[in-house]
């Protein structure tokens, strides 16, 4: 996995985003940083690697591999309903092994694909995306935008646009932000087009806690400490400080990743003194389950009309198929 800690912009926003979250103004937004990657060996920042041993090792952890069974064994389904000559837009493909497993068994399905149009702020996941989908698709159109999706100010038009969006980041947006977002989207494409979005329905306590309250999965979510420890704090914290427990919130479909003190500390960031103290508790970042129907009366009352969904054979993740 490269190094994606030099994409400038990432760091820009991670120093904005974890001063409002020692700050108190805001939490659960540290979500887009947990996939850090180390600078060298001797760097604890390592939250790509230690996501693929939660894949690897987990096997309660059944979102990424359902999700991507999704793809593989029923994408056919939507793709069919979408029709030939489509051109996908993907926000936030992720890396390489997200692309060879989703993305591109999909993208098979589609009938005289168009193009491709991958948007992700880290520039070298995106260089990655651009040389496994050429890979696979010489002949189209294919091309890539280095930008937070959530940023842009406008799109390229095509004639049949698909917007494609992995259930791994909508299901960190809070639920006022989700039609927020969709909104903005609509809004960006400026034209009748096609929304594929995934996300979990799962509303199990115990699956879900066997899926995230897990040895993998917690040295994983603690590693995003190291995270601002290198690339904002830099001198006074102690990242290992801290212990990983999920919190399960059925009434609002809210499974929080939050990380408990186990020692007060002090540390300056941005001029500002921060104090910590033993036992205090913070919540990095949601993954919401929404079901089926509460999902689908989010999007609709941005105008999308749903006209399909897919349910993987465990009848958690969802792909759904909206028109805008």
């Amino acid at each position: 996995m490269k190094n994606t800690t030099e994409d400038k912009k990432v760091i820009d926003k991670l120093q904005e985003d974890a001063q409002e979250f020692f700050l108190g103004k805001i939490n659960g937004n540290l979500w887009p940083y947990v996939y850090g990657a180390p600078q060298d060996n001797n760097d604890p920042v390592r939250g790509g690697i230690l996501y693929n041993k939660v894949l690897e090792g987990e096997q309660d952890y059944y979102l990424y591999k359902y999700e991507a069974e999704l793809f593989q064994t029923k994408g056919h389904l939507l793709t069919s309903l979408i029709g030939s000559n489509a051109t996908f837009i993907e926000l936030g493909p992720g890396s390489e092994q997200s692309i060879r497993l989703k993305t591109l068994p999909l993208l098979k399905t589609c009938p005289h694909l168009s193009g491709y149009l991958g948007i992700d702020i880290s520039q070298s996941f995106l260089d990655k995306v651009i040389e496994v989908i050429h890979s696979a698709f010489p002949s189209i159109f294919i091309d890539g935008i280095q930008a937070d999706f959530t940023q842009l100010k406008d799109l390229p038009e095509f004639a049949k646009p698909v917007v494609f969006f992995k259930g791994s980041t909508i299901a960190n947006l809070k639920r006022y932000e989700v039609p927020v977002f969709i909104s903005y989207i609509k809004k960006l494409v400026g034209k009748k087009h096609y929304l594929l979005v995934v996300h979990d329905a799962n509303q199990d306590e115990i699956s879900l806690m066997k899926a995230y309250d897990n040895s993998g999965v917690a040295v994983f979510i603690e590693n995003i400490m190291y995270r601002l420890y290198r690339d904002v704090i830099r001198v006074g914290m102690e990242p290992e400080q801290f212990r990983y427990k999920p919190e399960w919130e059925p009434e609002n479909h809210e499974l929080k990743h939050v990380l408990t003190a186990t020692k007060s500390q002090k540390f300056e960031l941005n001029g500002h003194t921060i104090e910590i103290e033993e036992g205090q508790k913070f919540h990095t970042f949601s993954s919401f389950k929404y079901p089926i129907e509460v999902f689908q009366n989010m999007l609709s009352l941005t105008g999308y009309k749903p006209i399909d969904f897919v349910l993987d054979n465990s009848g958690r993740m969802a792909a759904h198929l909206f028109e805008g």
